[in-house]
């Protein structure tokens, strides 16, 4: 996994430059478990960042019990900190190397980690390992050829780079169908990610993801000052929130 995730800085910033409206995470997290029909699953979820869906999948749920995994210590020195839960335990680990036992988990949930992974193919052979017999992986990214989130308007040297590192949907369901996994469906959800342009402008002026690690600072500043343009001149009456779209592929395991 990408090491940007050691920085402190990023790590301390993830949480409030990346949530959500309560009613989009209550959203994507009942679509999320939807994907399998076991009462109470037990779920990992890959590189868990701060936590926010390992907490969220606890409480909405009911009766799961959540395994988080990630490979930064700063990103879980956060997730213990803000999204601590009775049923959530947050692991050192990597995708390719979970630290549990096998056959343990009803569903495992990779949200936006898919491209900082680059051998695909021994992540799917590890989660098939974890995974019960028809257990699920619930991959939410954003496919190669499907880049259009917000962020790209203003840094359009993002797309160009996303776009060489972003793997497409074809590569991702070919590594998987390699390892075993049958491929359930493949759709694509949006909800609400910031209830105006506005609050998003003020999320993205922390640098929040570490996609703006590739920019230099000339190049970050022009893109937040025309943002920053671009919400003060909208309706601060009716403001309208900031939708964001993913793509979700969903896969069982043999």
């Amino acid at each position: 996994m990408n090491r940007v995730y050691d920085d402190e800085r990023l790590a301390g910033v993830y949480q409030g430059g990346n949530a959500m409206p309560e009613e989009s995470l209550r959203d994507w997290t009942r679509l999320i478990g939807s994907f399998t029909d076991r009462p109470s699953p037990s779920i990992v979820e890959i590189g868990a960042g701060t936590g926010m869906f390992c907490s969220a999948m606890a409480r909405w749920l009911m009766g799961s019990t959540v395994v988080g995994v990630d490979a930064s210590v700063p990103m879980l020195a956060q997730a213990r900190r803000l999204n601590a839960h009775p049923s959530v335990h947050y692991l050192l680990g990597t995708a390719e190397a979970v630290p549990t036992r096998s056959d343990l988990f009803d569903l495992a949930l990779l949200s936006r980690v898919i491209h900082h992974l680059p051998d695909r193919s021994r992540v799917a052979r590890e989660l098939a390992r974890v995974l019960r017999p028809e257990g699920v992986v619930v991959i939410r990214t954003t496919f190669r050829e499907r880049l259009d989130a917000l962020v790209y308007d203003y840094w359009p040297r993002l797309r160009e780079l996303d776009e060489q590192r972003f793997p497409s949907k074809s590569q991702v369901l070919g590594d998987f169908e390699a390892a075993g996994f049958t491929v359930r469906t493949v759709t694509s959800f949006a909800r609400p990610a910031a209830t105006s342009l506005h609050e998003y402008y003020a999320r993205m002026t922390s640098q929040p993801q570490s996609k703006f690690a590739q920019l230099t600072p000339a190049d970050f500043q022009d893109g937040l000052r025309r943002l920053e343009a671009d919400a003060r001149s909208g309706s601060r009456s009716r403001p309208a929130p900031v939708v964001e779209r993913y793509d979700l592929a969903v896969l069982v395991a043999a």
